[in-house]
């Protein structure tokens, strides 16, 4: 049985001069280095014992003279070439060397970062290196900036799986000496969760993290004008975000956080997606971009005890309906007088209600279609019989009388077009884990019906007119019985984006 396990940068010679046994792994970097490094060429062939071990030793501790041979064996000689640069790359940016005239600590930091993203079989090797370097440093200003380095490492590239384990145990081992090396250990773990930053980080966020200046604070817009303040790090991904402003809202069933999801919202709403729970923020924030959070799916049982809860649940809702993309038909005078009732209500606002005031309470495209007399006698009597009725228990009224609404647990988009159907205008789309629905909304029937599940592709299409909205072309159905249907609507690379999305983390393990 070979006891070595396959490695991404190991050539069988170097490491023929050993052999251990797999009951005998202590995870230690002198037992990776007898495993993958070059055998030393002052090591000769017959040393054994205390001698070799020493040799081995010397391998994975500070040198002051810059290597001559990549630590690990490269079989590629341009990657071996590119090894030794490098490394005197680590011993410029520690302060071990003299920095070449015209390169400040940034460049050399980037340097250093750049061949981990163009090479993976270099990963391991500048692991290595910089742990070499900081172990047993003379001088601990150089070495706390080999550390610095080593946990910026951490947080966007793994090892291989192969020196992931003596990482690990060198990271624990040097912990409980060293902040840095706790700081490290957190990052690779959760760089083996969420797999790494996809960007190197900019100058100016690697800057403040050198300094230990890596939270920053951050705005995340609700539904109704409302905003939540929190902070972040160089190395927070947007699972994270979620998980401290539902904790804020007394959601603590991880199920349920799913359901709510960052958007990412460009300039003037150029561009709007949802965050995948794996995505690095510090990654995709800049001063053009806002981040806007809002409940994606209503599967999970909807529970009032906490108020953030309640009001955040109700702007959404009351968003929505206001925009008519909760159906409520013209003649429903009942409906729409208990609904801007409760509205009333929820305001906590004890003025006599103007007629202007009662429109503002309708949803808008019926408003010039009701008879607003009607709705505001019953309005009324509505509130009549709400008095004493809290801001509080007004909105959980509201939210449970819309819940019952079609299209309630949906993301609605308004469709102007749709292929193979002649509709009487804009239609209704709506979407959530399972299905997606086309709603008329004059006679609210659905007319067409799609399971997330039986979905192939999504391709986006330009717009017909110059002027024109762009489209969303739908792949579906079975090999035997393949079908094409297409939308035409504004909003069609969102619409794009979150069928992804949501058909992703519907199949994905929780």
């Amino acid at each position: 049985h070979d006891a070595r396990p396959p490695s991404q940068a190991r050539s069988d010679d170097s490491v023929a001069f050993i052999s251990l046994s797999v009951d005998s792994h202590n995870y230690t970097m002198q037992e990776f280095a007898l495993y993958y490094f070059r055998k030393p060429q002052t090591l000769p062939d017959h040393t054994h014992g205390d001698a070799e071990e020493e040799a081995m030793t010397s391998l994975v501790q500070y040198t002051k003279d810059p290597i001559q041979e990549s630590l690990i064996s490269l079989s590629d000689e341009d990657a071996n070439r590119q090894a030794v640069e490098i490394f005197q790359t680590l011993m410029r940016f520690m302060g071990d060397l003299s920095k070449p005239r015209g390169k400040n600590e940034m460049e050399l930091l980037y340097d250093l970062l750049r061949p981990c993203r163009e090479n993976k079989n270099l990963r391991d090797e500048i692991y290595c290196q910089v742990i070499k370097q900081v172990t047993r440093h003379p001088q601990p200003e150089h070495c706390v900036r080999g550390w610095s380095f080593l946990s910026l490492l951490t947080g966007i590239f793994p090892p291989s799986a192969t020196l992931m384990p003596y990482v690990t145990k060198f990271l624990q081992d040097s912990g409980p000496s060293q902040e840095l090396a706790r700081r490290s250990q957190e990052h690779l773990q959760r760089t083996v969760k969420y797999g790494g930053r996809s960007r190197l980080p900019s100058p100016g966020e690697t800057q403040a993290f050198l300094k230990g200046q890596e939270v920053r604070s951050l705005l995340i817009h609700l539904p109704g004008g409302m905003d939540y303040k929190t902070s972040i790090r160089t190395f927070t991904v947007a699972a994270e975000v979620l998980e401290d402003l539902c904790q804020q809202m007394g959601i603590t069933d991880p199920q349920e956080v799913q359901e709510f999801a960052l958007f990412l919202i460009k300039r003037e709403g150029e561009l709007v997606r949802p965050l995948w729970p794996h995505e690095y923020v510090n990654s995709v924030v800049d001063r053009d971009v806002s981040l806007h959070s809002r409940r994606l799916s209503w599967e999970m049982p909807l529970h009032f005890e906490n108020p953030t809860y309640t009001t955040t649940h109700y702007m959404q809702v009351l968003r929505d309906y206001l925009q008519g993309k909760l159906l409520v038909t013209p003649q429903a005078s009942a409906q729409l007088a208990r609904l801007a009732a409760l509205q009333h209500c929820s305001t906590a606002q004890e003025d006599p209600l103007a007629e202007r005031d009662l429109l503002d309470y309708l949803p808008k495209p019926l408003r010039s279609q009701v008879n607003a007399s009607t709705v505001k006698d019953l309005m009324y009597q509505e509130l009549k019989q709400l008095r004493g009725c809290s801001s509080q228990e007004a909105q959980i009224s509201f939210i449970e009388a819309v819940s019952r609404l079609p299209l309630f647990g949906y993301t609605v988009y308004v469709v102007l077009r749709v292929s193979q159907l002649a509709l009487p205008g804009p239609s209704l789309l709506g979407l959530n884990r399972q299905h997606l629905i086309l709603l008329d909304p004059f006679n609210q029937k659905p007319c067409c019906s799609i399971a997330l599940k039986d979905l192939h592709q999504l391709h986006l299409l330009s717009p017909l007119e110059k002027k024109g909205a762009p489209g969303l072309e739908l792949n579906y159905g079975s090999a035997d019985r393949p079908r094409t249907i297409w939308f035409e609507l504004p909003k069609a690379q969102e619409l794009k984006d979150t069928i992804a999305f949501l058909r992703d983390s519907s199949l994905a393990p929780n």
